[in-house]
């Protein structure tokens, strides 16, 4: 590769991660994973207010995620968890 071109893709990294550095949208996604991550390791801060939704979400609600997994198993098991009602008699 030509000297040249090899700058003139530094540079064209150098204007992208400026401008990524300057979005506030990507701070506020490194806030958040940031946040995450101190949860998991050390816990949450009792200090801390309740963030939005926090108090009036129930804690035995399963996920999607948990909820679609358990349906899957049991169609592999050929236990399905609504089995349907007796067919109709036809004539």
């Amino acid at each position: 590769m030509s000297l040249w071109l090899w700058r003139v893709f530094l540079a064209f990294e150098d204007r992208i991660i400026q401008q990524i550095l300057r979005s506030p949208t990507f701070h506020r996604g490194v806030r958040h994973v940031h946040r995450k991550v101190e949860d998991l390791r050390h816990g949450r801060n009792p200090d801390e207010p309740l963030r939005p939704g926090e108090a009036t979400e129930d804690p035995h609600k399963t996920s999607f995620l948990q909820h679609f997994i358990d349906e899957v198993k049991n169609q592999i098991k050929g236990t399905p968890r609504d089995p349907p009602g007796p067919s109709p008699p036809t004539k």
